[in-house]
């Protein structure tokens, strides 16, 4: 099966939440607990949906890059939204006890590169936060105060394009420490310790939808815009030229609508010309007072 019914890859999908899970084992209770069914089992990456609640999830595997491919198949396959927020969860080694607690990655370090990654915005009110080291082998020693996995950075260096910054996040639960070894993590524990955190998963995917609504809202294209474009043929260039220039217009200029008779006569390039000066005038006029 490689689709799902409600689910049409010809377009655009109103999903919130884009999970980029490495195992299995990891991604059953979310894929439960949000009722996602299988989308597409052909590729190497298998992706569980479920557009009635939001959710979207890829299966990677294992590694940085295959992390990062992942996300790309997801946000492909799908057609994700510009506004989704992206998040990788899973299981870390840690350099202190205990096993099962939950933090939130704000530093991102690829130790094969170097390459460092702050990704989403703090929710320091429910989870703490920590640096993570992305490696490319199991981690025993835990020479850093910090935690470790095998694939965030791959997907701190993809999510981004996909959406922003602010809504790509890394969640991880302690599965190993110095004193419980990774060769005892079994997949039984991998379930149960992401089952203990569903509730307070919960809590911060009500705090990021807020956001994801708002960068959603910030997206929108006004309809007056899309009158503009459908009379007058922009180029992609000047379509996203005209679109930027509009919410500064807009912002500028919150009571006025933008009355197409004006410009009846106008090329693309003479419309955005023209609302660039009057934002310029306007900021003058500010300036004078």
């Amino acid at each position: 099966m490689s689709k799902v019914t409600g689910v049409d890859n010809n377009s655009k999908l109103q999903f919130k939440f884009c999970w980029v899970i490495a195992l299995r084992a990891e991604a059953a209770p979310l894929i439960d607990a949000f009722n996602m069914k299988i989308v597409e089992n052909k590729s190497l990456f298998p992706i569980y949906a479920n557009e009635e609640t939001g959710h979207a999830l890829v299966i990677s595997g294992m590694g940085s890059i295959k992390s990062a491919a992942a996300a790309t198949f997801l946000k492909n396959h799908l057609k994700i939204n510009d506004y989704s927020a992206w998040i990788n969860l899973g299981i870390a080694g840690f350099f202190k006890d205990p096993i099962g607690d939950m933090y939130q990655a704000n530093k991102v370090v690829s130790k094969e590169s170097g390459t460092a990654f702050f990704p989403g915005l703090r929710l320091s009110k429910l989870v703490p936060a920590a640096i993570l080291f992305t490696v490319s082998k199991p981690e025993n020693g835990y020479k850093e105060n910090a935690l470790y996995d095998m694939e965030a950075a791959g997907f701190c260096e993809m999510a981004p394009s996909f959406s922003c910054n602010e809504l790509t996040y890394v969640f991880k639960i302690v599965s190993d420490t110095p004193n419980s070894s990774s060769s005892l993590i079994t997949k039984h524990l991998v379930r149960e310790l992401i089952e203990k955190q569903l509730s307070k998963i919960s809590d911060i995917l009500s705090e990021i939808e807020i956001l994801v609504e708002e960068e959603k809202k910030r997206l929108s294209i006004p309809n007056e815009v899309l009158e503009f474009e459908k009379r007058f043929k922009f180029t992609e260039t000047n379509k996203y030229k005209f679109r930027e220039i509009y919410r500064k217009w807009r912002v500028t200029f919150p009571s006025r609508n933008l009355d197409l008779a004006e410009f009846l006569n106008s090329k693309p390039k003479e419309i955005i010309l023209k609302l660039e000066k009057e934002i310029l005038a306007n900021a003058k006029n500010w300036n004078a007072l």
